[in-house]
């Protein structure tokens, strides 16, 4: 990861020194029993957490220390630190942020599963796949409002237990004004301005649902550094224009809520799920599977993918893919790999596969459409801000080093309500 700018590194360096930062957060679980007496929190009457999809910690350097994203840091409490759980994909990790629990709990393993067909790839955004409670269900249990503003319609069908107000694209509200369309997705000079004018209107429509509907627990999903970041490279001059437009989005949202009084009463978590790495070679994992082992089943998903035996040869099928270019490694569902990963569930594949940098897990007809993926647990996938600001929050102060699962916790902490059976407390703060 670059340098970053002296802000977030003083910030980051303060979370070294409360953690002793190296290895992975989510390896090491703590008791929740610790929870309630986390320091350095205050109370929110209500919390807005927002997700910028595919986010990597890297990004900030890009910003610079001007940046809207650096003020906001500033003006509360912040860590560059964070870490996304494994597989570092949209559906799992909004999974953990909104249970406190990795896949293997929550049982959201990639954006995609195998359907019961045993062949056919489906999307994993059902709401009766997250096998635990989610924030939504606690804050509702507490006689709380809840919604949900996002680009990205599967999220808020992943979401939806517990929720009263879900707004996408796909479902907008009848006060809001008519979202963005796009005709043809695979033209590029079209998709730009799409998910650039998809995003303003997600930000709109926040404000709205905050005005109109008053909320006291809202999630939010920014898809545009998501999808930007695949098509075009998460270094590209497309993905730059995308940050400062984000960045400018971020803080208009901050001096407006500022000026409204929100933030008197109201906690925002700024965070991702995701990071993202440039790729531009493909490994056709369904194809290879179906001409080497017609029996099994194959999902490919980004810098992952996953196969389930269904009586193929395990040994067989681990020796052929561990010699397939563009394949950094191979663990077995029971491994100590996996559970490590926490990616140990019962009904998930009997095998994981991630590429090295630069492949990804595609078919090649398709990987022209895709110059960045994520997944792995290479940094760049992995590394994930949080800031956070408003009610309870202090200013100037550092989030302890962790990874996703600390959200719960910590919303929970500043809002009051119980907490459920979470893996990790919410993060100390200290002082930078």
């Amino acid at each position: 990861m670059k340098k970053l700018t002296a802000l977030l590194l003083t910030l980051l360096t303060a979370c070294l020194l409360v953690t002793g930062c190296g290895g992975t957060a989510q390896n090491t679980p703590e008791s929740t029993s610790d929870a309630a007496s986390t320091s350095g929190y205050g109370h929110a009457d209500k919390c807005i957490i927002i997700v910028l999809d595919g986010f990597s910690s890297r990004y900030l350097d890009q910003l610079g220390s001007d940046s809207e994203l650096a003020r906001l840091a500033e003006a509360g409490t912040s860590c560059a630190a964070m870490e996304s759980t494994y597989p570092t994909h949209t559906c799992t990790n909004h999974a953990t942020i909104m249970t406190g629990v990795g896949a293997a709990d929550h049982g959201i393993v990639g954006n995609d599963r195998l359907g019961d067909d045993g062949k056919t790839m489906v999307k994993n955004v059902e709401a009766e796949f997250i096998q635990v409670p989610t924030l939504f269900e606690i804050a509702k249990e507490a006689g709380k409002k809840t919604a949900m503003v996002s680009g990205k319609n599967n999220e808020v069908t992943l979401l939806s237990a517990g929720l009263d107000v879900g707004v996408s694209n796909k479902r907008p509200l009848d006060y809001l004004p008519d979202p963005p369309e796009i005709e043809d997705t695979n033209d590029n000079e079209e998709y730009f301005p799409y998910n650039m004018d998809l995003a303003d209107w997600v930000f709109d429509s926040l404000w709205t649902v905050l005005e109109k509907e008053d909320p006291d627990l809202t999630v939010v999903n920014i898809q545009s550094t998501d999808y930007i970041g695949h098509r075009y490279g998460p270094e590209s001059e497309e993905m730059a224009q995308c940050l400062k437009a984000v960045d400018t989005q971020l803080g208009k949202l901050y001096d407006k809520m500022d000026e409204a009084g929100m933030l008197d009463t109201t906690a925002v978590l700024i965070t991702a799920d995701h990071g993202m790495t440039p790729t531009d070679k493909a490994i056709w994992l369904d194809k290879l599977c179906r001409l080497e082992f017609p029996g099994a089943g194959a999902v490919y998903d980004g810098r992952n993918g996953y196969i389930w035996l269904q009586g193929e040869d395990k040994q067989a099928v681990i020796d052929y893919f561990t010699e397939v270019e563009g394949v950094k490694e191979v663990f077995e569902r029971d491994s100590d790999k996996a559970r490590e990963l926490n990616v140990d569930f019962a009904d998930g594949p009997d095998l994981f596969l991630e590429a090295e940098a630069g492949y990804m897990f595609l078919p090649e007809p398709v990987i022209k459409y895709y110059r960045g993926q994520h997944g792995s647990q290479d940094d760049s996938d992995r590394i994930i801000p949080l800031i956070g600001f408003g009610a309870g929050l202090p200013e100037g102060a550092a989030f302890e080093a962790s990874d996703l699962r600390c959200i719960a916790p910590m919303v929970c902490q500043l809002m009051g309500l119980e907490m459920g059976d979470f893996d990790l407390a919410a993060p100390a703060i200290s002082e930078k």
